[in-house]
């Protein structure tokens, strides 16, 4: 039986449960918003159709975008932290058409850090005939690199959409390719800078004039931005076409 005293020490108890509830609660609701992925615009949503020129498909976790013509190279794509893979859909359709492969991978809660050999998803579906390029936007391409420190034997090239490598990657005697836009108001320059003694020593380097950092994908404005001075249509042609441009390289020279 209990004893007066009991019924204080109860109701304490239930308050702390109650609070700690609360509490939870309201962590768990920042953090979802906190984890809220950018998403997908109307032109991504459009680029996800199939076509005559380029196919699109889905398959464990991995958006597919592959000519219908004999491919030139494989693409490999890490999406940029919090936004959805289907953003970059333009991107890899415009790769696509243009004989480059593309294979966006999903990542747990849109966090490349999560998964950094998510590539391995996408290596039985790698056409034999073209070589392997990896990559990615942002965070994106950070993890990208991390994974090809430890498989190189499957990577012919690495590219760096806005981003750049977190550790050395210069001894790996990979081609690298770095773009960026001048407007990009997300990408540390002091950063990237520094990042350059970790690229071999012939890394390309190109820089979108007016082109920004959301404009590689399609998934609207982002925090701490600036304003692009081109149209995303402009940006995502001319870093197709200098990724395109880059790899006939590497195709000519033997890489």
């Amino acid at each position: 039986m209990s004893s007066p005293h009991d019924q204080p020490r109860r109701r304490r108890g239930i308050r702390i449960l109650i609070g700690a509830a609360a509490v939870l609660l309201v962590l768990a609701a920042a953090l979802a918003i906190y984890l809220r992925p950018y998403p997908a615009g109307t032109k991504a949503e459009q680029a996800m159709a199939p076509g005559e020129d380029v196919t699109v498909t889905k398959e464990d976790g991995v958006l597919r975008f592959e000519t219908t013509a004999e491919p030139v190279a494989n693409f490999i794509f890490y999406p940029g932290g919090l936004v959805q893979p289907e953003s970059y859909a333009v991107l890899a359709r415009s790769l696509a058409a243009q004989g480059v492969n593309t294979y966006i991978i999903e990542m747990p809660l849109n966090l490349a850090v999560l998964d950094i050999q998510g590539a391995k998803r996408a290596l039985p579906l790698l056409n034999p005939r073209g070589i392997n390029i990896i990559g990615g936007h942002s965070l994106g391409g950070t993890m990208a690199a991390e994974y090809t420190k430890n498989n190189t034997f499957n990577v012919q090239g690495i590219v760096f959409l806005a981003s750049y490598p977190k550790s050395d990657i210069s001894h790996l005697n990979i081609p690298v390719l770095s773009i960026y836009g001048s407007q990009d108001g997300v990408l540390d320059l002091e950063q990237y800078t520094n990042s350059k003694s970790y690229m071999p020593d012939s890394f390309v380097e190109r820089v979108i004039e007016g082109g920004n950092h959301a404009q590689f994908g399609d998934y609207g404005i982002q925090k701490k931005d600036k304003g692009a001075t081109i149209s995303d249509d402009e940006q995502i042609q001319e870093t197709a076409g200098t990724l395109v441009d880059w790899i006939a390289a590497l195709n000519a020279s033997g890489t």
